[in-house]
């Protein structure tokens, strides 16, 4: 059986990742003003737009059953994530909710190296690696959470997601 989860390593540069962490870091919003407990950036403007669809393409490839849904999808919100030392998303979660029905992949792009990453229910683990991008489905066959690292370093990551959508016609 397909787990459907794929992990590139090294789809962006040490110094891509470091631009794209000097890029957003500053435009934060305080954990103290927000629901999550990180600091975040909605992203309207990613200028490696390129890399990140040749990512989804490669999952298109390998998940060919993407293709088969009864409705088109698309990118969507584009979100930088500053875990300040000691933080994570440790709780369980999947992506596919009540509050978002529409997602449908979850995409992870790790901006820095840790000693740690994204555990999954079963345990198995997506280790942070800077320049990785991670691809799974978004429901709750994927449920999973963010370690924190022991190191106690900062982390940063960027998160997506390919949803439904009526663009398209598919209406």
């Amino acid at each position: 059986m397909k787990n459907f989860t794929l992990v590139e390593k090294n789809v962006f540069t040490d110094l891509e990742c470091y631009g794209l962490i000097e890029l957003y870091k500053t435009q934060c919003i305080e954990p103290e003003k927000n629901y999550y407990g990180y600091k975040y950036v909605d992203i309207d403007s990613f200028p490696f737009l390129d890399k990140l669809y040749k990512q989804i393409n490669k999952y298109k490839t390998k998940f060919k059953e993407i293709d088969l849904t009864a409705s088109n999808w698309a990118m969507t919100n584009l979100r930088f994530k500053h875990f300040e030392k000691e933080k994570s998303f440790d709780s369980w979660h999947s992506e596919h909710c009540i509050s978002f029905p529409h997602r449908i992949l979850n995409i992870q792009i790790y901006l820095s190296t840790h000693n740690c990453g994204t555990e999954f229910y079963d345990h198995s683990v997506i280790k942070s690696e800077e320049g990785a991008v991670a691809m799974f489905p978004a429901y709750f066959t994927h449920t999973h959470k963010g370690l924190t690292c022991p190191d106690k370093k900062d982390r940063y990551i960027i998160t997506g997601y390919l949803e439904f959508t009526n663009k398209g016609g598919d209406e």
